[in-house]
């Protein structure tokens, strides 16, 4: 399953949570290439992610709408949801310093040269960034839907790094 199908992606994590006596409602947005980060809306947790966009990802290895990151803010952690991702300088978790630390992974993303100058330009341009919203009474959800996705999507950027 890919996030372009995230009404699915949504139905089948509630059936998931339902099945241990949880409910949650799910907000989704699609921020289609170029985009920019935004503020994480008040009252509001959510799981973000980061895909090559179609058009940009139809001329590499990896391929249209492949999963690059994927994460999550909860309340206090607008700053997170919204800016550090941009940023090779925010955490060294974020997609920027992890785009610009896994050069073993460029050829296979169609990278052929990236800088500290222009990686927040090339996430806004080339990647599509989906987010999964809930509100923050059900923040205690927050890891259990980050994990879902991650299951589901597969992220090129989870885990270990060179």
């Amino acid at each position: 399953m890919d996030v372009d199908n995230s009404s699915g992606l949504i139905q089948d994590f509630e059936s998931a949570l339902q099945s241990l006596g949880l409910r949650c409602a799910i907000r989704h947005e699609h921020q289609p290439a170029p985009h920019k980060g935004k503020a994480l809306p008040a009252g509001l947790c959510a799981v973000y992610v980061f895909t090559l966009s179609s058009t940009y990802g139809a001329k590499t290895q990896a391929g249209a709408n492949r999963a690059l990151k994927v994460g999550k803010a909860g309340i206090n952690c607008s700053a997170r949801f919204q800016s550090q991702h941009y940023s090779p300088k925010a955490a060294p978790s974020t997609l920027a310093a992890t785009l610009l630390k896994t050069r073993v992974l460029w050829p296979y993303i169609g990278i052929k040269s990236l800088d500290e100058l222009i990686v927040r330009s090339w996430i806004e341009q080339n990647t599509d960034r989906d987010n999964f919203l809930i509100r923050a009474e059900d923040g205690h959800l927050l890891g259990k839907l980050e994990t879902y996705l991650k299951a589901m999507l597969g992220p090129v950027f989870e885990g270990g790094t060179e």
